[in-house]
């Protein structure tokens, strides 16, 4: 029974997670239970899922099952991680969710469905030390068919409600206007061009003057930052490279003046 009438992937998955969560002893007998009618009066208040467990021969357990809601700083994290908000709304309202979700969950550091015991809050009346025993798992899988037909639960059961949800994803929709590229804008007269005339030789074109011999002793060579040199302390060929370069460049700026 555990899978019978799940037919979405996050109904599988929420079927998948108690059976990995359980024991197997515990998971047969909940799944025996929830298969034979012992689940009754299942609620669910948008906070918390409650049951009444009857079995035959046995006292009735009362089942609270709260899984840990997210915080507003997380559900923010997780609308920012999401591709296309109005794909997303627009596929939960047609009782789909895409399985594009799951990324967003994990680039947002949360959890799609809860991984740990830690994760949940499981009450029984039953004597079972161990949880999730098997009442819970019958309560979880009684649950699993309005979980797969309604999206909205997986965010609801995390502390979303589907108001909210909607209105988050309509604020993170991108707009077309903010989207779009701005267009370069041209003179309203045009410009004229006055190009220089090239060299005879067009070898000339990609030639340059000879730098002059460099002179180390020069006496009105300006004080170089030596802050420059001390960053490149690690790579003393470049310092002397640039030397070379700054006595060149000065020397042939000298001759110029003169």
């Amino acid at each position: 029974m555990s899978k019978e009438g799940i037919h979405n992937w996050w109904g599988i998955a929420w079927v998948e997670k108690i059976e990995r969560l359980a024991q197997p002893d515990r998971f047969l007998d909940g799944e025996r239970y929830a298969r034979t009618g012992c689940v009754q009066s299942t609620v669910f208040d948008g906070k918390t899922l409650s049951a009444r467990v009857l079995v035959p021969k046995e006292p009735s357990c009362i089942v609270h099952i709260v899984i840990e809601p997210f915080s507003t700083d997380q559900w923010n994290q997780l609308m920012l991680e999401i591709r296309d908000p109005s794909r997303l709304a627009t596929a939960l309202a047609a009782g789909d969710l895409p399985f594009e979700i799951s990324t967003a969950f994990s680039k947002a550091n949360l959890r799609f469905m809860p991984e740990r015991y830690v994760d949940l809050r499981l009450e029984c009346g039953c004597p079972d030390w161990l949880k999730p025993c098997c009442h819970m798992v019958a309560v979880w899988l009684k649950f699993a068919r309005d979980f797969d037909r309604d999206p909205f639960l997986v965010f609801e059961l995390r502390g979303l409600k589907r108001e909210d949800l909607l209105a988050l994803l309509e604020n993170r929709a991108p707009s077309v206007a903010s989207e779009r590229v701005p267009e370069e804008e041209l003179p309203d007269t045009a410009v004229t061009a006055h190009p220089e005339a090239l060299p005879s030789d067009p070898a000339a074109f990609w030639s340059a003057p000879p730098l002059p011999d460099t002179q180390q002793d020069s006496a009105e060579r300006p004080i170089l930052d030596e802050d420059v040199f001390e960053r490149l302390r690690d790579w003393p060929k470049l310092e002397s490279q640039f030397s070379q370069v700054y006595d060149a460049v000065y020397e042939l700026a000298t001759r110029t003046r003169r």
